[in-house]
């Protein structure tokens, strides 16, 4: 069966919002879950319980680990008894590319399908593989496998990244936590989930110094250690998606359950956009009448504006009251594949490269659309609570990837939103 959601536009949010754990820390983490050497278990706990997650804890049982998930807390534990990663499980996420430092890491050998997830332009893995041969893994591709294998140890190196990719960076952290010697990465990424990662390496054991700058440097160890809890950081991503749904339909929604350092490059904007948002410690308060200013925006590395957003800020700028927005994104070149859809829900939207330009004062009306990742569909939903009549939206199984029970919180603040099957 088939689903889709069905929204109907132009009700106001209020109420209160639970942030969930954050998805790209949780695959890291888990990731980082396996390096143990000393037989302990690592728990996890703030853990979404999101079809991403799912598919990172197979590919661990695949490899022979043991791990339990309930109630947002993972449990890894056991040995490794394989180094090759399913092809059909790392085709199903990006996440699975970190496995290529954890299993050189660990057992010197590997052998790892090509990594899937959004196809929002070009993602290449070659600075991940530049990074570990630097270290002493001599790695090939063929037909979509990565295959690589470690002489004797990995070796300490200074690893220059030319782009400040997270997941480059994640994955480097992770193979020289078990490196000889010290791994300094130069133009690392300095996203709040790669502190996330240096955190929990830290709690087992392996010295991790400048996580959050663009100089990160780790100390490997002989002794990775379990017997440890560790909550990952809120999902800075979704808290944005709920404090824009709050700016585009009006009302008063309070979000919990984040870290203001995260969200405060959106919280500026939101300001700029006529917004009020009152901070608290580990909450925020979302108060919008829904008369929004046009604006200027790049999305960047952080602490920009997170290129994980620019759809969702797409939707914001066609709810303007007027005038034009402008927004740049620096990161993906490809992650404008949402727009035509926003087009046939009324929206003016001019694309130039990496550049849009939107057209506020339009009233979108509802339609059938469909998404093709995880945040177009979130805009998508976000486009069908502003708009005139229903919108019924394809690619459920993208916001599950990354959104636990979007469509329960939004009901709670008041939206009417449903995911429903479809007879074939």
């Amino acid at each position: 069966m088939r689903e889709i959601i069905s929204v109907r536009g132009g009700r106001r949010l209020t109420g209160t919002v639970d942030v969930d754990g954050s998805k790209n820390s949780a695959l890291a983490c888990l990731a980082a879950a396996c390096l143990v050497t000393d037989g302990g278990t690592v728990v996890l706990e703030n853990i979404p319980a999101i079809s991403d997650v799912a598919v990172m804890c197979d590919i661990i049982k695949s490899l022979g680990k043991d791990v339990s998930f309930s109630d947002g807390r993972i449990s890894v534990s056991g040995e490794f008894q394989s180094v090759d990663v399913p092809k059909a499980l790392a085709g199903k996420i990006r996440g699975s590319m970190y496995f290529l430092g954890v299993l050189a890491a660990t057992m010197g050998e590997l052998r790892c399908g090509f990594p899937g997830g959004d196809q929002i332009g070009e993602r290449p893995i070659d600075i991940h593989l530049a990074g570990l041969k630097k270290m002493g893994v001599d790695c090939e591709v063929c037909d979509g496998i990565v295959e690589g294998r470690v002489t004797d140890r990995l070796i300490e190196s200074r690893i220059y990244l030319r782009y400040p990719s997270v997941g480059a960076t994640c994955n480097l952290m992770l193979a020289a936590s078990r490196a000889q010697g010290r791994t300094i990465i130069e133009n690392a990424a300095r996203e709040p989930e790669i502190v996330d990662l240096g955190n929990l390496l830290s709690a087992m054991g392996v010295r991790v110094s400048g996580a959050g700058t663009d100089r990160i440097t780790v100390t490997g160890t002989d002794v990775v250690r379990g017997g440890i809890f560790y909550e990952i950081i809120a999902d800075r991503i979704e808290a944005g998606v709920f404090a824009i749904a709050t700016a585009i339909c009006g009302g008063k929604v309070r979000l919990h359950n984040i870290i203001l350092y995260h969200s405060f490059p959106l919280i500026s904007l939101l300001g700029e956009c006529g917004v009020r948002v009152e901070e608290d410690d580990n909450s925020i308060l979302i108060e919008s009448d829904g008369r929004l200013h046009p604006f200027k925006v790049e999305m960047m590395p952080f602490p920009g504006v997170a290129t994980d957003l620019q759809p969702a800020v797409a939707v914001m700028a066609s709810c303007t009251e007027g005038g034009l927005s402008t927004i740049v994104d620096l990161v993906f070149q490809n992650r404008f594949q949402y727009i035509e859809e926003l087009r046939h829900m009324g929206a003016r939207i001019e694309h130039m490269g990496n550049t849009l330009k939107i057209r506020g004062g339009v009233s979108l009306h509802g339609c059938r659309i469909a998404g093709n990742d995880i945040r177009a569909v979130s805009a998508l939903l976000l486009a069908g609570l502003a708009a005139e009549g229903v919108t019924e939206i394809e690619g459920v199984e993208h916001l599950r990837r990354g959104y636990p029970q979007i469509d329960a919180k939004l009901r709670e603040l008041g939206a009417d939103v449903e995911i429903r099957q479809l007879a074939e």
